[in-house]
């Protein structure tokens, strides 16, 4: 009897701890340090006013170091990354119990490191350079270093808190000027059971993370202080989409110094935080904190630091809570030509509609950069002929200069009212209501609403 009551023990003891840690998942990362060119704002413009970005920021683009992630070891084919990160590391996620293994390349030119926030690591894994030192606490230019960092308990969400939190890394071997160069990134960590395979909270439909920092480039010159949400000025910070009814998650971010004191504040939306209703966050540099909004009024808002200066200094975005598409889109945009052949723009149309259609007028836009929206003079594409259901027709126009249209990012169509031989009317709803964008870069991510538009331009 007490060989049994020692063997169920045993089996007991082995489940309780042995079978948790086989289920657990190893999560791999394939990061690089990487020297680039950083434009804290692509279209010039302060796009919240439609003006172009005044002194004392007449420099936009400055050099920067970036983490930037690859999908595998071969470091050779980068992995896809949402567009809000801008200047962000890649998120790194875990579920508590999981292990985060990186492969760490350094490309810049400098030493740097992988410091974790939150995460559960011994003196060789920290990536902190200080006495006693860890092998892993600088990594010369073109080597490789392999960090272990583990999600215990005390990497997840406490009591009270929501079912996943963020944490920072960043390199910490001049953490100063490293965390300014732009090596930075956030860690999300969401609680057992809680977690969909891959690490995102399973009661969330949408994430965003957002950094406020200052990042200074002339040492404290105002011509050098670029007040930025994830590196991005006066509303250039692009993606920030959300459907109406979605269940949002902010994970909000602060470094930098002392001038670091921000307060994110949402038009339009309030936020849950810490058992509260608010619309306004209080940030100290090296802050990390997560708050949860039902996204339930559709509209383009501000969101931006409130401290007055920060404002006055760009630090500002516009989020978009977009309505569910209510009436079937009856044609849709098959095809577009615009860069390759300077003599011709064409367009292709399909009828998706039961009737023919026997007039239609397309309303189109044009992006400059990832949230400059504008509207050519002249822009609307009118067909009058008959076009079958199921059918398609390309209708053309005259081309434009090729260094004019490669100022265009992309191309934007959609539907503003189309006639039927019986005299019916399919009428647009909303604005840019069944859109489609062609971008001239093909592998450039898609958004699933539009920006405000700035301004109607001359299409010449």
């Amino acid at each position: 009897m007490r060989i049994l009551r020692s063997a169920g023990l045993s089996l007991f003891l082995f489940l309780l701890f042995l079978v948790p840690a086989c289920l657990a998942a190893t999560r791999r990362y394939y990061i690089a340090a990487e020297d680039v060119t950083w434009n804290y704002a692509p279209s010039g413009m302060d796009l919240l006013n439609a003006v172009p970005i005044r002194q004392p920021w007449l420099k936009l683009q400055w050099p920067k170091t970036r983490f930037v992630e690859y999908t595998d070891d071969t470091f050779t084919t980068k992995k896809p990354q949402p567009d809000w990160l801008g200047i962000l590391g890649p998120v790194i996620r875990a579920e508590v119990g999981d292990e985060v293994v990186v492969e760490f390349l350094n490309r810049g030119r400098f030493p740097h490191s992988m410091h974790p926030h939150g995460l559960r690591y011994d003196k060789d894994n920290e990536g902190s350079l200080y006495l006693p030192f860890g092998k892993g606490d600088r990594v010369a230019p073109g080597r490789k270093y392999t960090y272990h960092w583990f999600a215990n308990a005390a990497s997840g969400p406490g009591p009270g808190q929501p079912s996943s939190i963020v944490w920072w890394y960043h390199s910490h071997v001049d953490s100063g000027i490293e965390v300014n160069a732009g090596l930075i990134g956030p860690i999300i960590v969401t609680a057992k059971g809680k977690a969909r395979a891959d690490g995102s909270p399973k009661d969330v439909d949408r994430e965003f993370v957002a950094d406020f920092q200052i990042f200074d480039q002339m040492g404290g010159k105002p011509e050098g202080l670029f007040y930025a949400i994830n590196g991005y000025i006066f509303g250039n910070l692009p993606g920030l989409y959300m459907k109406q009814g979605q269940k949002v998650r902010w994970y909000l971010l602060a470094m930098g110094n002392e001038i670091d004191l921000h307060t994110p504040h949402w038009h339009g939306e309030t936020v849950a935080y810490e058992n509260r209703h608010t619309d306004v966050v209080e940030l100290l540099p090296g802050s990390m904190k997560t708050v949860d909004m039902v996204a339930d009024n559709p509209g383009s808002w501000m969101f931006h630091c409130h401290v007055e200066d920060h404002m006055e200094a760009g630090m500002m975005a516009v989020y978009t809570i977009y309505k569910p598409q209510e009436q079937k889109c009856p044609v849709e945009f098959s095809g577009a030509e615009f860069w390759n052949h300077p003599d011709k723009s064409t367009l292709t149309i399909r009828n998706t509609g039961s009737k023919t259609i026997a007039k239609i007028d397309i309303g189109s836009e044009i992006f400059i950069a990832p949230q400059d929206l504008q509207r050519p003079f002249q822009s609307d594409w009118l067909w009058r002929g008959s076009i079958s259901p199921g059918k398609e027709q390309v209708l053309d126009r005259p081309g434009v200069p090729a260094d004019a249209a490669n100022k265009v990012l992309g191309l934007v169509f959609f539907p503003l009212s189309i006639q039927y031989p019986d005299g019916s009317r399919w009428t647009a709803e909303t604005s840019g209501e069944c859109f489609r964008i062609f971008w001239r870069d093909k592998q450039h991510p898609d958004v699933p609403a539009l920006p405000p538009v700035q301004f109607e331009i001359n299409a010449d």
